[in-house]
């Protein structure tokens, strides 16, 4: 029997990157899973095609109370795994009413959505980069200072997550996922856009390249979710990072990646300028998701690449 055999899974934001591959883990840990989509949506958006027919789809709008309470009835779900958000931390300079709606007033819409309706855990996804620019490794105990209008709305959702568990003892988890990579990002991301670029046989464009991030790979971060969603009441109210705790300079991982894939290309770096208030290092400590929920990566970083790299040449260029 599968960890999640019998529950009623809802993951929102499942059409995503991260969602769709906890969407595809939580289903093959026996779970009856519920994907809530953003209307107007297709039957099965691209990143769940091979998976329709194992899911249940529900439509509604974080922004939209009513349209959430309708779906989270259909649902019906035991188990809430919330991934929806704007996610993009350079677009969210110019796109702060947007992160506030999604981010923040969604997270507390479904939250009063499921007030009544019996549910076991809610588990919300945070965000490493809530940390800011603190020193590293970042730790859950220690201190945060967001610097774009995307942390600093993740953050504040987390605090309204935080509070309803303190003052009405509402079952609530909160996860702090580190950069993830693997087959299906988007390609404006660092590894992806490396990989495409390298396919077209186009030089990559990037910064100095001297910043420092921690990368896993996203079925180690989907193998957190069920974790997280399996066990036991001593997780409730917990703030966990899922991290790898290395930590690895952007022009480190891109010439791995151009080195698996025979240096078709070259990384042009400083051919564009950092991004505002950059965050300079990035890797966190992962002891709290070893002694909660027995978790730690599988895979080397470049096991890793190696599989993302397989999966885009199969796909094409995207």
């Amino acid at each position: 029997m599968g960890r999640l055999e019998g529950r009623r899974v809802l993951v929102t934001g499942a059409s995503g990157f991260i969602g769709s591959h906890v969407a595809r883990a939580v289903t093959a840990e026996g779970a009856e899973t519920y994907a809530l989509l953003e209307p107007p949506s297709e039957a099965a958006p691209g990143r769940l095609t091979d998976l329709a027919d194992r899911l249940r789809f529900v439509d509604a709008d974080l922004t939209d109370p009513d349209a959430l309470r309708i779906a989270v009835g259909k649902a019906d779900a035991d188990i809430v795994l919330h991934l929806a958000a704007f996610t993009h931390v350079g677009r969210s300079f110019s796109n702060v009413d947007e992160c506030l709606q999604t981010n923040v007033a969604g997270t507390v819409n479904l939250l009063h959505a499921l007030q009544d309706t019996g549910y076991r855990r809610f588990v919300y996804t945070s965000t490493s980069e809530v940390y800011g620019d603190v020193d590293v490794p970042f730790r859950e105990g220690g201190p945060v200072n967001p610097i774009s209008p995307y942390a600093v709305t993740k953050y504040a959702a987390e605090l309204m997550c935080r509070m309803f568990h303190r003052a009405h003892g509402w079952p609530i988890v909160v996860l702090r996922p580190f950069n993830a990579y693997g087959p299906a990002q988007d390609p404006d991301r660092i590894i992806p856009e490396v990989i495409v670029c390298a396919i077209r046989g186009e030089d990559v464009r990037m910064t100095e390249g001297t910043q420092t991030r921690e990368f896993n790979y996203v079925e180690d971060i989907a193998e957190g979710f069920v974790l997280a969603a399996a066990a036991g009441d001593e997780v409730e109210g917990e703030i966990i990072n899922l991290a790898c705790g290395e930590e690895h300079s952007m022009r480190d991982v891109a010439n791995p990646i151009l080195e698996l894939m025979g240096h078709p290309v070259k990384a042009l770096l400083g051919a564009i300028p950092h991004r505002p208030t950059e965050i300079w290092r990035m890797y966190g400590d992962n002891e709290r998701a070893r002694d909660l929920l027995g978790w730690k990566p599988t895979r080397s970083l470049r096991e890793g690449l190696q599989q993302t790299i397989d999966w885009y040449r199969s796909h094409g260029s995207v």
